[in-house]
């Protein structure tokens, strides 16, 4: 009865106490729980931080373009200890390039709402820059800043968010991964990492040699390039279709802008993995430059056409239309070639060393018996009707200007090369 009565006092008590066998005793009784405190804006939201987040992103864009150092590092957060080292590689990276018109701006707010917040306040920021020489137009990032302190002092913990990096189609640059080494020579600009560094002379001198051996064989362009020799290959196993092992080199664009249609620049990067000195690593710079150097020329071509000619470039700078008749015989010895090159979405998953060999045979096969400006004609056209919306389409405009089939193509080429 006892412990039924007490029971029945702490129920009639529960409005107002809390009825603890433990309850901390005070001179004047129970002692009475604390109010709850006001809740703290939610994760990375709290806006009484926004003006000197905004004030410390000017700070970092002026040391940018005075190039202080000192006065970059001092904008991130000390006790974020492994982002203050990123960023310190960052800066070294960075002031080995020839980088100018740096800006960071607050970019759009809206994406706010897809991402996860972090710290005590987010904000987008753009930054861009430009490598002087190289790029038709500055790149500008979409970047997620991850601002700490409180309204007397702010610094950046992070810059990197990745809901933001998978929205944006965010590919990194060797200089956002790891150590570099910058050479330059004559219109070539090359990055090289700790592994890759050694070899650093040879191969500038080799895509030197290359981007001049192309020369004749192409439509004018600029001779100026950027070429990435490192080992970190994240970037390009997301460009390559093929495995990343089995990919030596990749050309791409790169967008003023993600999501963008201007193209800042065309830049490549090779496999350190297949480019031990030698022919294959000839082949394989010659190859990729014609890539860059064709620009968006090719970009409505077949994939076919495409890689076609950009081997038959890197093979007929080394050897005569007899010799490359004669390999292109006997590597597709007992293939038949309406079984090569049959699909565009396959070129690079099925057979694709016959079909890159197939391709440069039907391309070399065209350009010796039409002319090399056949070749720059038909891409043009390709690139320029916009009525052509799918491959399907491409492929019988193609077909119309050059008077036959694919495949009638193939089967005359190899016919072609076996009669050298």
């Amino acid at each position: 009865m006892r412990a039924t009565r007490a029971w029945l006092a702490c129920l009639l008590l529960l409005p107002t106490l809390a009825c603890q066998a433990d309850a901390e005793q005070s001179e004047g009784g129970v002692t009475p729980l604390p109010l709850p405190s006001r809740s703290a804006p939610p994760a990375g939201m709290d806006e009484s931080l926004r003006d000197a987040a905004l004030a410390l992103v000017e700070d970092r864009e002026q040391a940018l373009v005075d190039g202080d150092r000192k006065a970059f590092l001092a904008t991130v957060d000390p006790e974020s200890k492994e982002f203050a080292k990123t960023q310190a590689r960052w800066w070294d990276n960075v002031a080995q390039l020839p980088a100018t018109d740096f800006s960071l701006e607050l970019g759009d707010e809206g994406v706010m709402t897809r991402v996860h917040g972090d710290g005590d306040l987010q904000l987008p920021v753009d930054f861009t820059m430009r490598l002087d020489g190289y790029d038709a137009h500055a790149v500008t990032q979409p970047l997620i800043y991850t601002f700490v302190g409180d309204g007397d002092e702010v610094h950046l913990a992070n810059d990197r968010n990745l809901q933001s990096d998978s929205l944006t189609g965010w590919l990194p640059a060797p200089w956002d991964v790891t150590a570099i080494t910058v050479r330059e020579s004559d219109g070539v600009l090359g990055v090289f990492d700790d592994q890759t560094r050694d070899a650093a002379a040879s191969v500038m001198a080799d895509v030197v040699r290359a981007r001049d051996a192309i020369g004749p064989f192409l439509p004018e362009w600029s001779d100026r390039v950027v070429a990435y020799d490192i080992s970190d290959l994240q970037a390009m196993d997301r460009m390559s279709r093929m495995e990343v092992e089995n990919t030596a080199g990749v050309a791409f664009a790169v967008m003023a802008r993600p999501g963008g249609r201007k193209v800042a620049a065309h830049r490549f990067t090779v496999n350190p993995a297949h480019t031990d000195a030698g022919l294959q690593r000839d082949i394989l710079f010659r190859h990729e430059l014609v890539h860059v150097a064709l620009a968006e020329l090719d970009d409505s071509s077949p994939t076919w056409l495409r890689e076609g000619v950009a081997e038959y470039v890197a093979r007929a700078a080394e050897f005569t239309e007899e010799q490359r008749r004669a390999i292109a015989a006997a590597n597709l010895e007992g293939r038949d070639p309406a079984k090569l090159v049959s699909r565009t979405r396959y070129f690079y998953t099925r057979s694709p060393a016959d079909n890159y060999e197939m391709a440069a045979l039907a391309t070399d096969y065209l350009a010796s018996t039409r002319g090399r400006d056949t070749i720059w004609r038909v891409m043009r056209l390709l690139r320029d009707d916009k009525s052509l919306v799918n491959m399907a389409d491409v492929t019988v405009a193609l077909e119309a200007e050059l008077g036959m089939s694919t495949r009638e193509l193939y089967t005359l080429a190899m016919a072609w090369a076996r009669s050298a």
